[in-house]
């Protein structure tokens, strides 16, 4: 098993996670991001994929952020 962190977005809020953590000038950390807006969280999985299906089934109200700031939604 290997340890993945994801980042874990109220969905609706994509786009100001990808701006705060991808887009601003400043590139805040995911794990000092607004709490309005998410958080991440160590998976233990063999693989991304999952990863994001464990993710998923413990938030299903929430996007998994991925790098490059694409999102999976269950």
């Amino acid at each position: 098993m290997r340890k993945f962190k994801v980042a874990i977005v109220k969905r609706g809020k994509e786009n100001l996670w990808r701006e705060y953590c991808i887009d601003s000038d400043t590139k805040g950390s995911a794990a000092e991001a607004p709490s309005d807006l998410g958080h991440t969280e160590i998976v233990e999985a063999a693989t991304v994929d999952e990863a994001i299906e464990v993710v998923q089934r413990r938030h299903p109200d929430c996007a998994v952020m991925l790098a490059g700031g694409e999102h999976h939604i269950a």
